[in-house]
């Protein structure tokens, strides 16, 4: 029995000792728990600093994107602006460039304006001067062309008489001796030497009678004056102008060129431009014309730079040839000249 109390005893023993080995084991087992707990904390805790200290690099990052992307607008839009000023200021430079040139364009306009209404108010008033002028000169022609009729008629009857004087004379003169054939009765005898005489004095009759025509003809185109449309041979009026300091031809046409008198053609017309010895006006016939253009903004006509006119030469009417007519004027070379 006491036996058996021991080995119960022993048994109970072994089983504290297992028992305490198990409390110690799990004693143990507390203890790394809890120190794997203690690790897991520290890790959350690492783990969220270096979260934290990410998120904050990151924050970091984008504010200096954001600041650097706010900075590249700003220098944009300074730039931006800067173009946008200095485009604005150079469409009002070009504006104030326009307007200016509008401004010149329009007092051009009204200059010229104001130029073709003194031309054709001088062009009115040399027409008007024209014609009293050629009124009295068909007067004087007409007066002119009665006393060339009177004349003719008088050389006519002078002729007439002439002729029936050798008619006479050659009836009453005896029929000369020698041989031949014997003339009629009825018909009487004209010895050789009268007939060139009766032919001579018949040749001139006619020359005379196509000279009082050919003047005639000449007087009438000379009192012919054109005034538009001009050509080799037309009759012209000149004026002088004093805003082209030059002499013109009278244009009723306000759209037509514009036709000087060549400067080296003022003494054929008894023309200068000396005041002193200027005249208004003149009458000339056209002998020839160049066409020219102003390569210069200054030039001796004073037309606007590009302009396309007319140079002519002329002749007085007195001088006019009759081969100079416009139906007999040649065609004038198309090449444009420079008159300066």
């Amino acid at each position: 029995q006491v036996v058996a109390q021991n080995k119960l005893l022993a048994e109970r023993e072994d089983s504290l000792q297992k028992l305490q080995r198990d409390i110690d084991l799990l004693n143990s087992d507390q203890t790394i728990n809890e120190q794997h707990r203690q690790q897991l904390t520290n890790l959350r805790l690492e783990i969220e600093q270096r979260k934290d200290k990410e998120k904050m690099f990151e924050l970091e990052k984008l504010r200096l994107e954001k600041d650097k992307l706010v900075q590249d607008i700003e220098t944009k839009a300074k730039l931006r602006h800067g173009e946008m000023e200095k485009t604005l200021d150079q469409v009002t430079d070009q504006n104030s460039k326009l307007t200016a040139n509008i401004a010149v364009l329009q007092n051009q306009l009204e200059s010229q304006r104001k130029e073709v209404e003194e031309e054709r108010e001088t062009t009115a008033m040399f027409k008007a001067e024209a014609e009293r002028d050629i009124k009295l000169q068909k007067q004087n022609a007409a007066m002119e062309l009665e006393e060339l009729k009177e004349q003719a008629a008088k050389r006519d009857a002078l002729y007439v008489e002439k002729i029936a004087a050798l008619q006479m004379e050659i009836q009453n003169r005896p029929s000369g001796s020698g041989g031949g054939s014997t003339p009629s009765q009825d018909t009487p005898a004209i010895p050789a030497a009268a007939t060139p005489d009766i032919e001579q004095l018949t040749q001139q009759i006619l020359d005379q009678s196509r000279e009082i025509e050919n003047l005639r003809a000449a007087r009438a185109r000379s009192l012919q004056i054109a005034v538009t449309q001009f050509q080799k041979g037309d009759t012209v009026f000149f004026y002088y102008d004093e805003a082209k300091t030059n002499y013109l031809v009278a244009n009723i046409s306000p759209n037509d060129y514009q036709y000087f008198l060549h400067p080296d053609n003022l003494g054929a017309l008894g023309l200068s431009l000396d005041p002193q010895n200027r005249k208004a006006w003149a009458i000339g016939v056209i002998k020839d014309k160049e066409f020219c253009q102003a390569r210069k903004v200054n030039n001796r006509f004073k037309v606007p730079e590009g302009r396309k006119f007319y140079r002519v030469y002329a002749q007085p009417r007195a001088n006019a040839d009759p081969g100079n007519a416009p139906g007999n004027a040649p065609t004038n070379s198309s090449s444009t000249r420079n008159p300066d």
